[in-house]
């Protein structure tokens, strides 16, 4: 980096003028004839030996030389089947994507600018798809959990079920975990098939789910025998201020315990988790730390509506990302019990970056880690509790134990 410059006399300052001038038409030239020569100059055959290379500009700036690229390029223009069908936009968006797969990380994703659209829209809580968030279980595209109500629900998506097929389409290891969204959602009305392994099964079950609006109730509130049982959905825009408002409803209740229901909740905004987190913990206290390149802690904000009141968490393996944020910053900083089974482990960071066109990229910044230092991502958060749900009765297994559990503490 240049040291800051040093005004110089009155007296110089044209001629300084002049010289500068004469430096910025230098550089802007060499700029041009590095693009140009490296684009449309030099035969890709020169740089067979050397496919990439830097052309040296100012610091903070930079012009490659892709030969290997633009060879690429034009073969394809001049020799693809259809290549009216074969357009700049796709091929340039298509590098884009190959370039932010190559990091091998799942949830480092491309988006053009019609999907970032949709991503935006998901987060204000309203959508037309299936109702299915997904993640990446040891390669395989997995159900994290099907919303409450939801289509995919009703017709028998499970958590924990692998999707191996979009209408007839397997899913190989080419398709990025957006393009499997993308496949998924369409059009209110509309079906579409999902091949999929239930949890435990050998052979897989196609199922049939007609596409609706989904709209998401992500806090609910029923008390019963002065047990406050709060059901949080998702973790979106408005997820804190619902909680805030059940909150103050709880404490206008009888209710003598709380049961906080993270079960089939695939997360959302961080910011949520903590603000939820906030009206349990007193101001300062810790609900999670983020370990990247830099780390940091984030913290309770205070707002301690619930505090002291006996509170048991439930989870199961559709727990993801803020979910288990909330559920490991409440058990280690007041050893609240935890009921169910290991969450799915979506303990890393993704970063929204929107770029000048309108597409985006999300980008995996860092990872997750309780305020013990546990790590979520992969290893998941273990109950205190360990009860599995038996899918063959009616009966709430795990939403008995945590009443339970609660009665002992009560």
């Amino acid at each position: 980096m240049l040291p800051d410059p040093i005004r110089p006399p009155q007296s110089e300052q044209p001629a300084q003028k002049r010289r500068l001038f004469g430096i910025s038409v230098a550089l802007m030239l060499v700029l041009f004839v590095g693009f140009f020569a490296g684009r449309y100059v030099f035969p890709a055959v020169e740089f067979a030996d050397r496919p990439l290379q830097f052309v040296s500009v100012e610091e903070g700036e930079r012009q490659l030389v892709f030969p290997s690229f633009w060879e690429a390029w034009d073969i394809l223009h001049a020799n693809y089947i259809d290549v009216d069908q074969l357009t700049d936009e796709s091929l340039f968006y298509g590098a884009v994507r190959g370039m932010v797969a190559a990091t091998g990380d799942p949830y480092t994703a491309f988006a053009e600018p019609a999907a970032t659209k949709q991503f935006e829209e998901n987060l204000g809580g309203s959508f037309s798809g299936v109702g299915i968030e997904i993640g990446v279980r040891g390669g395989v595209v997995t159900v994290i959990a099907p919303l409450n109500g939801s289509p995919a629900e009703a017709a028998g998506v499970l958590a924990g079920d692998s999707v191996v097929a979009i209408d007839g389409e397997f899913i190989t290891t080419d398709f990025s975990l957006d393009e499997v969204v993308q496949r998924i959602r369409g059009k209110r009305g509309t079906e579409v098939v999902l091949t999929v392994v239930h949890p435990e099964a050998s052979q897989t079950t196609d199922i049939t789910i007609v596409r609706d609006t989904i709209e998401i109730e992500s806090v609910e509130l029923s008390i019963e025998d002065g047990v406050a049982h709060v059901v949080v959905s998702s973790f979106n825009g408005d997820t804190a201020d619902r909680f805030t408002k059940v909150a103050r409803e709880i404490k206008r209740s009888d209710a003598q315990g709380i049961i906080i229901d993270l079960r089939g909740n695939p997360g959302g905004f961080l910011q949520a988790a903590v603000d939820i987190a906030s009206r349990f913990l007193d101001r300062g206290t810790v609900v999670v730390s983020e370990r990247g390149r830099e780390g940091r802690d984030f913290e309770a904000g205070g707002s301690t509506i619930l505090e002291n009141i006996p509170t048991v968490v439930l989870v199961d393996g559709g727990s993801a990302s803020a979910s288990e944020i909330l559920a490991g910053a409440l058990h280690d900083q007041l050893g609240t019990p935890i009921v169910g089974t290991t969450t799915f482990g979506k303990g890393s960071v993704q970063e929204f970056i929107k770029l000048d066109d309108g597409s985006s990229i999300r980008v995996t910044t860092a990872r997750w880690f309780t305020p013990n230092g546990r790590n979520i991502d992969q290893d998941g958060i273990e109950p205190t509790i360990v009860i599995e749900q038996d899918l063959e009765t009616e009966a709430d297994e795990q939403l008995e134990r945590a009443r339970q559990e609660l009665t002992n503490i009560l």
